[in-house]
């Protein structure tokens, strides 16, 4: 099975993921400001949102185990 690499075209990049990066950082911001917590707390609160998109989580090769069954 080949899998091509995915690229987002100029539509995507100038306008949803620009506007979803803007969104993201400012909740961060808000969160970070409201908690006034450490730099490092924002960091790690990402850090656990990122490995729910981890190609190799157990998540992810759980949903896709249930999506070929």
């Amino acid at each position: 099975m080949t899998r091509e690499k995915w690229h987002a075209t100029n539509y995507q990049k100038e306008r949803l993921i620009s506007n979803a990066n803007k969104y993201i950082k400012q909740k961060l911001n808000d969160l970070h400001k409201e908690l006034e917590c450490p730099n490092e707390f924002i960091f790690n609160f990402i850090e656990d949102i990122q490995q729910d998109w981890n190609p190799d989580s157990y998540k992810l090769k759980s949903q896709k185990l249930q999506k070929y069954e």
